[in-house]
């Protein structure tokens, strides 16, 4: 039963494991779909730089300046002339003082612009760019160097919030055709943005244009509904992997002891008949003690388990704790006298039906035909109890470890090795108590 309660509690810590694991998958899944991963990245106007830029450069007259008003909004206020053929004004919103080290943008699925936007004439768009810098095609001297990740959006009079997906960047492609680019640099990046621009349409209505910003975000997830079923799945391999290495573990030491106790068994068989081949010549009866001999015993005991229709027999197999020590102290002659002491204190606490064996040395056994498991059990606790109230001649205590089986294989000798298996783990739980063994417990039919 030992191998069982072990193999019990190794399934009872595997499904707690599971469950464990299912509740921890279904609580990461919630989490996410409840917004848990979100994460947002916010353009501060109080902590950013803001720099006014039009068409005068290129021969233009457009006017214009950018204010902070009594809100905290920024306002890019300008009118567009006609002495230029592209006339633009623009707000330029540095994210960072040093071009080179940008804001990574990648993990980001949205920029959030509230703002509104007066045109001479209704429905006039904006171009929104978000510049990324890669020392592959940027330089920091050459501003139009940095990648014009652009897109235009129609935003409203009064002051409302869109949402630019960043998917929907596209590079311009003037930009492109200016530039000596390698295939991999053609498309858009952002994972190194230092800037970003937002400017008139790229066809501007003469006259006077108002744009005011209340705020700039960029929102997204740190982390990805594939990156969060991709880790749980990984997870569960990995729970899955040790689990069955733990179990091939486990079926390995089984295994193992089944091979030591099929060892032990042929061991006790080989005894067995090697023994009963000296039957014939061989007393019957211990001299010391007047108990039956070991030698006969077996045939004995096999009419008597025969002569019940179940087989059924119990067996309690005991050892006198640290005889050894007796003998060693007082001399063999005392150890004689106490085996005469404990085989009278069996045979007062076992019944006609029992039959009581001299093993060898301070062993007995007691084969129990009429008694089952719980009676034999009452009776090794009886007869160890006695041991503690008796007077022995040493003047010390003595005790006894008794180990408690049952036929479970129809074999007196499979029922003796489990016995001396119960015995074994008495005396390494601390001797003077009575174990039964394991397997006993559990009914033949189960």
């Amino acid at each position: 039963m030992n191998d069982s309660v072990t193999s019990s509690a190794s399934s009872s810590r595997t499904l707690i494991v599971l469950f464990t694991l299912v509740f921890f998958s279904i609580a990461s899944i919630i989490w996410f779909y409840a917004g848990g991963a979100k994460s947002t990245y916010v353009l501060s106007p109080t902590e950013l730089t803001y720099r006014y830029i039009d068409d005068t450069p290129m021969g233009g007259d457009t006017q214009g300046d950018v204010t902070t008003d009594d809100s905290g909004n920024v306002v890019l206020g300008c009118t567009l002339g006609r002495a230029y053929q592209w006339p633009f004004c623009e707000v330029a919103i540095s994210i960072r003082d040093d071009v080179t080290k940008g804001v990574d943008l990648t993990h980001y699925h949205s920029l959030v612009i509230e703002a509104s936007y007066i045109a001479p004439k209704p429905n006039e768009r904006l171009r929104v760019y978000l510049r990324n810098y890669n020392p592959a095609y940027s330089t920091v001297d050459d501003p139009v160097s940095l990648k014009f990740n652009g897109l235009e959006y129609t935003p409203s009079e009064t002051m409302s919030e869109y949402t630019l997906p960043l998917k929907a960047f596209q590079v311009l492609s003037w930009w492109i055709a200016g530039r000596d680019l390698a295939l991999k640099h053609s498309g858009p990046e952002l994972n190194n943005v230092p800037l970003v621009e937002i400017a008139t349409s790229s066809t501007p209505v003469f006259g006077d244009h108002r744009l005011e910003i209340k705020s700039l975000r960029f929102e997204g997830l740190w982390l990805s509904e594939s990156q969060l079923f991709r880790g749980l799945t990984s997870l569960w391999l990995v729970v899955v992997v040790v689990i069955l290495a733990l179990k091939y573990r486990q079926s390995r030491l089984t295994y193992k002891l089944e091979r030591s106790r099929a060892e032990r068994l042929r061991t006790i068989n080989v005894a067995l008949k090697q023994k009963s081949e000296t039957l014939s010549v061989l007393a019957t009866t211990d001299a010391l003690t007047g108990l039956r001999n070991r030698l006969d015993i077996y045939e004995a005991l096999e009419e008597r388990i025969t002569s019940r229709a179940d087989r059924s027999c119990t067996v309690l197999c005991l050892d006198i704790d640290h005889f050894k020590h007796v003998n060693d102290t007082y001399g063999h002659d005392m150890g004689d006298r106490l085996l005469v002491l404990a085989a009278d204190i069996m045979r007062e606490s076992a019944s006609g039906s029992d039959v009581i064996v001299r093993w060898g040395g301070e062993e007995f056994v007691i084969f129990c035909p009429k008694r089952n498991l719980a009676q034999a059990s009452f009776l090794a606790e009886k007869i160890r109890w006695a041991f503690e109230a008796a007077t022995w001649p040493h003047g010390e205590l003595l005790s006894c470890s008794i180990g408690v089986s049952s036929m479970r294989q129809a074999s007196i000798a499979a029922m003796i090795a489990d016995a001396d298996d119960a015995l074994y783990r008495a005396k390494n739980g601390g001797r003077n108590r009575v174990e039964v063994f394991a397997e006993s417990l559990i009914p033949a039919d189960a």
